[in-house]
C-alpha cells in the first residue's frame, strides 16, 4: 500500500483548531465558574469555533477534492454497509471521508452552529432555561460524536493497519487505489488560513472589555460572564433589582 495526498494544509489546520477550541470550551465550562472573570474565555473560544466554521465552508466548496462537501459519503445505504463490514470482514477503503467520518464531520458542524447561535442568544439578553438547555443538548450530542469518531479511527487502525489517525497530521493515506489523490496541499490558503485565524482572535481579545466582561461584536454588545456594578447601595448583580420603598 502507498501512501496518497488527501488533505490539505487548511483542512487539516481547521481539524485540529476546532479540535483544540471545543475541548477548551469545554473545559472552562465545566472548570470555571461562569461569574469568574475566565469563563469569558469559554465564550470567545466558541466564537472563535464559529468563525473556522466560516472558513471550512467556503474551503468546502473552493478547496481540494476531498475538501469538498461534496466528496462526504452521506448515503444512508452506504453507513449501513460500511458498520455492516466494520464488524463481519473489513470496510471498503476511501480515499477521503468514509461514511462514518463523512456523518460525524456534518453532526459536530451542526452542534458548533446550533452551539454559537444559542451561545450568542444567551450572551445578548436572551438567557433562559430553554436556550441553557438547548446548549447542553448540543454540547452532550457533540461529545458523544467526538467519542465515537475517535473509538471509529482506533477500530480501524487495528482492523486495517492502514495509521488512519495519521492522515489528519501530514495529510496522507495509505491505499492500494490507483489514484494520484491530490496535487497540492494548498500551503498559502494554508498560511492564509491561520492569518484570519489570529486575525479574527485578535479582534475578540481587543473588542473585549475585562472589566465589564462584555464584547463589542460587530457593533452588538454580548455579555461574557455575570459581574457585579456599583450603584448608590453599594455593589449589586449586574441583573438584581431593588423596589424604592
Amino acid at each position: 500500500m502507498k501512501k496518497t495526498s488527501v488533505y490539505d494544509l487548511p483542512t487539516r489546520i481547521f481539524h485540529w483548531l476546532f479540535a483544540f477550541l471545543f475541548i477548551t470550551a469545554f473545559a472552562i465550562a465545566k472548570t470555571v465558574d461562569d461569574e469568574s472573570p475566565l469563563f469569558s474565555y469559554h465564550m470567545l473560544a466558541g466564537l472563535t469555533i464559529a468563525f473556522l466554521l466560516v472558513l471550512r465552508f467556503i474551503w468546502g466548496f473552493i478547496g481540494t477534492t476531498y475538501a469538498r462537501f461534496s466528496s462526504f459519503k452521506l448515503n444512508p445505504i452506504d453507513l449501513i454497509r460500511y458498520f455492516k463490514d466494520a464488524v463481519i470482514t473489513k470496510t471498503k477503503t476511501y480515499l477521503g471521508h468514509n461514511p462514518a467520518s463523512s456523518y460525524a464531520a456534518v453532526i459536530m458542524f451542526a452542534c458548533a452552529i446550533g452551539l454559537a447561535i444559542s451561545g450568542i442568544l444567551m450572551a445578548t439578553g436572551g438567557e433562559n432555561d430553554s436556550l441553557e438547555e438547548v446548549h447542553e443538548l448540543l454540547v452532550n450530542i457533540f461529545l458523544i460524536s467526538v467519542i465515537i469518531h475517535v473509538v471509529g479511527i482506533v477500530f480501524h487502525h487495528v482492523k486495517h493497519r492502514d495509521s488512519l489517525w495519521s492522515s489528519m497530521l501530514d495529510g496522507k493515506k495509505k491505499t492500494g487505489l490507483d489514484t494520484s489523490g491530490i496535487t497540492s496541499m494548498r500551503p498559502v490558503a494554508g498560511l492564509l488560513f491561520v492569518f484570519l485565524f489570529v486575525s479574527w482572535f485578535g479582534y475578540l481579545i481587543t473588542s473585549y472589555d475585562s472589566s465589564t466582561q462584555t464584547l463589542n461584536l460587530l457593533g452588538t454588545e454580548l455579555r461574557l460572564g455575570e459581574t457585579e456594578h456599583e450603584s448608590e447601595f453599594g455593589y449589586e448583580d449586574h441583573n438584581e433589582e431593588y423596589d424604592d420603598d
